[in-house]
């Protein structure tokens, strides 16, 4: 390993001056210096140790991105957190910092975390909202959360509208002539996204007079559990939904792949409208229309917010509200009004 000594021994310096070059304090130092010190670097292969650097300068270049979830799964086999840790990382990157994904469900491992890797901010994605009095180390560590639902004001947060998507998916259906609707969530015992989502399809529906009953309501999106019972909910032509409202798009690709296989086509028999946008929606036969939201400018606002608050740790707390919009595609045919 190549050392400052040996680097400063090469090009005639000191060892002051070389650190000064490799750490960006080149106003100290000739310009000619800094181009000769720079080339013994390339030409002896120097690479920055960056832990040793964030030791020597007490200053961190990596973020936590604590995402929630069971150390024992792969959590980018979700479309979603696939697109949405891979901008976090790409945005962090580009501000120079350096990403440490943490899977947990238990908000000790997260003090621990924050402690031991001396981390410059934390990154929250899940409902870590009942925990976070509890993470005394946030305190003094910048964190942003997003994904969750917080009611302690000092905190920051980046959150996405999920009552106004799940009043959009819904004003959108029954725009379509749609009156019996069902509802599939991805895990609505323990998501407060899920929860919020389908609060505000029930606040749509309401606003035309409308409910939707228990049996239209699909706690989780998986295929194997939700077989049979859907199977039973589809005998009946006359009381079966016409359409049912995804809280994930990779639900809603479930969904069609389900009707398909129990001989309905989507949206002839039964139309399907998802959440999210993701890449896969524009994928599925037929195209799934989705209640879109902007996963990469939810990365982008998380990472500037948290990088304001690591460069000033007296900034106030912050709250931002990101809004959805419907995309038309293939999945969801308007009928003729039930009523």
């Amino acid at each position: 390993m190549v050392t400052l000594k040996e680097i400063a021994k090469a090009a005639g310096v000191s060892t002051t001056t070389v650190s000064n070059v490799i750490n960006g304090k080149k106003s100290r130092v000739s310009e000619e210096t800094v181009e000769q010190v720079e080339e013994i670097i390339r030409q002896l292969g120097y690479i920055p140790n960056e832990a040793a650097r964030s030791l020597a300068q007490r200053k961190s270049r990596v973020v936590a991105l604590i995402q929630q979830g069971r150390i024992d799964e792969n959590i980018l086999t979700n479309p979603y957190n696939a697109v949405y840790i891979g901008a976090l990382t790409m945005y962090l990157s580009q501000r120079g910092y350096y990403p440490m994904i943490r899977v947990t469900d238990d908000y000790r491992t997260i003090e621990q975390d924050i402690k031991g890797w001396n981390v410059a901010g934390c990154l929250f994605s899940g409902s870590f909202g009942i925990n976070v009095r509890h993470i005394r180390s946030l305190e003094t560590v910048p964190a942003v959360f997003a994904d969750c639902y917080l009611e302690n004001p000092n905190v920051n947060v980046v959150a996405l509208d999920d009552e106004a998507g799940g009043r959009l998916g819904g004003e959108y259906l029954l725009d379509m002539g749609h009156r019996r609707i069902g509802f599939v969530a991805s895990a609505l015992e323990y998501s407060e996204v899920d929860q919020h989502r389908l609060s505000g399809f029930r606040e749509s529906l309401a606003a035309r007079g409308l409910s939707i009953p228990d049996e239209y309501v699909f706690p989780d999106g998986n295929p194997d559990r939700n077989l049979e019972r859907l199977s039973r909910l589809m005998a009946d032509p006359a009381t079966r939904p016409t359409a049912f409202f995804c809280c994930a798009d990779i639900t809603g690709a479930v969904m069609i792949s389900l009707f398909r296989e129990m001989g309905f086509c989507v949206p002839r028999d039964v139309s399907v409208l998802g959440f999210d946008n993701l890449p896969l929606s524009s994928l599925c036969s037929p195209k799934l229309s989705t209640i879109s939201q902007n996963i990469h400018r939810k990365a982008e606002t998380v990472v500037d917010m948290l990088v304001r608050h690591i460069e000033d740790k007296h900034l106030p707390p912050e709250h931002v509200l990101l809004g959805v919009e419907l995309v038309e595609r293939e999945s969801v045919a308007r009928i003729q009004n039930e009523l």
